[in-house]
């Protein structure tokens, strides 16, 4: 049946579509303490519980069929919102700090923590879908994202903490895979992204004692990989081939805060405003590279708004958005392909389809490929050949696209198997 599929699917393949035209969106808080999210800068929901001071989402996810995941916290409970409806609340003091789809199982994950015994023990908490899944580590454990890979699932946090200090901790399923090292809460650990064998994370690490003692970095495998130096943290990153793009913020020596992008190890961006700038994500589309975050006031705006405002980049230019927002926390693209123009049947073909090792893309003298998995993330890019290695890759459905010799752009779907 799977093979059925395919062959339909390469049959309305087109010689001339535009090139993916994902929804974007973003997530994060409002003025008036809303959780919002907004998709192509326009705002899609709100939500504020019923007995809540405030509420704010810093995480989402797209599933495969358009429905939109978001998470975060509000007034000591977790939550977990899905097209802009409650799909769960945590227990009392909890909290939701990552999200993840799973693509193979169709399941979201949410990760974060939740207190057992009044405030004496904080466990990682992972959230299966509406259902607490499973809690593990010691001493005021927390958890801050998973992803998947080989059908393992990996989580970072924090673990062993004391004073607001803890072990930087990646574990493999339950039990620890790396811990790198100690570090503040506010600069543990941040984002995980398991690629090709290989596992990735970025946070700052404590160095010694005082303020801006750390470094920001990002790791592989357990091993630096980046190191940006002091005074620095990394918040988010992502990666598009080769390329990791990171962003975050970098104190200089008198303690003034600047705003920073960095592609690999090199300074890509760089923001130094007199109302400082926080990054929070970062995200790359295509051939667009979007980053949001927060600027802060130094006390309450003149005109009575909050002392933040919502910041959000394309390319490195700013994007006027809700003067509403107080906060981009997060980014998502979706990852359907929705605009074909149809002229005439394209001579594409992609053999084997599922694949196992590589496929074989004639019909076409294509000058570039770009392989996607289905949360829109480019995992393997191809120059000037028609051979796409798909070894080591997670068993899936993968989007092409292609760009070929006469500037054509084409797409269609790969099965890895």
């Amino acid at each position: 049946m799977k093979r059925l599929m395919i062959l339909a699917i390469l049959a309305m393949q087109v010689a001339s579509v535009c090139a993916q035209q994902n929804d974007f969106y973003y997530a994060g808080v409002r003025s008036d303490t809303l959780a919002a999210v907004y998709k192509n800068n326009k705002l899609l929901y709100t939500n504020f519980e019923e007995g809540n001071r405030w509420c704010w989402a810093n995480c989402i996810v797209i599933s495969n069929n358009g429905d939109v995941y978001y998470g975060g916290a509000g007034n000591s409970f977790g939550y977990v919102w899905k097209n802009g409806e409650m799909y769960f609340k945590g227990d009392y003091r909890s909290s939701v700090e990552g999200i993840s789809y799973n693509a193979d199982e169709d399941v979201v994950y949410s990760v974060g923590y939740i207190h057992f015994e009044g405030e004496h023990l904080r466990k990682g908490a992972i959230w299966k879908d509406v259902d607490l899944w499973d809690t593990f580590g010691t001493s005021l454990a927390y958890f801050n994202d998973i992803d998947f890979m080989d059908g393992h699932r990996y989580i970072l946090g924090t673990n062993q903490m004391v004073n607001g200090v803890g072990d930087l901790t990646i574990w493999k399923d339950e039990e620890s895979l790396y811990v790198l090292g100690r570090s503040w809460e506010g600069s543990g650990l941040r984002t995980i992204i398991c690629r090709e064998g290989h596992v990735y994370a970025c946070g700052g690490l404590r160095t010694n004692i005082g303020p801006f003692s750390y470094d920001g970095m990002i790791w592989k495998d357990g091993e630096v990989l980046y190191n940006y130096g002091s005074y620095a943290c990394i918040r988010d990153f992502f990666i598009d081939g080769e390329d990791i793009y990171a962003c975050g913020e970098i104190n200089v020596e008198n303690q003034e805060q600047k705003a920073v992008v960095w592609k690999n190890d090199e300074v890509l961006y760089e923001y130094d405003y007199a109302n400082f700038i926080e990054l929070y994500t970062i995200l790359k589309d295509g051939n667009d590279l979007y980053f949001g975050g927060a600027g802060f006031y130094f006390g309450k705006h003149p005109d009575g708004r909050q002392s933040s405002y919502g910041v959000l980049f394309k390319n490195g230019e700013a994007i006027e958005i809700d003067p509403e927002c107080t906060s981009v926390y997060a980014l998502a693209v979706s990852s359907e392909t929705n605009a074909l123009q149809e002229t005439e049947k394209s001579p594409m073909v992609v053999f084997p389809n599922p694949a196992k090792d590589r496929a074989t893309l004639e019909g076409i003298e294509p000058a570039e490929i770009q392989l996607y998995n289905l949360q829109g993330q480019s995992v393997r890019t191809f120059s000037d050949t028609n051979e796409i290695d798909v070894n080591g890759l997670p068993e899936g459905i993968y989007l092409l696209q292609i760009t070929d010799k006469a500037g054509l752009t084409h797409s269609t779907k790969l099965v890895v198997e």
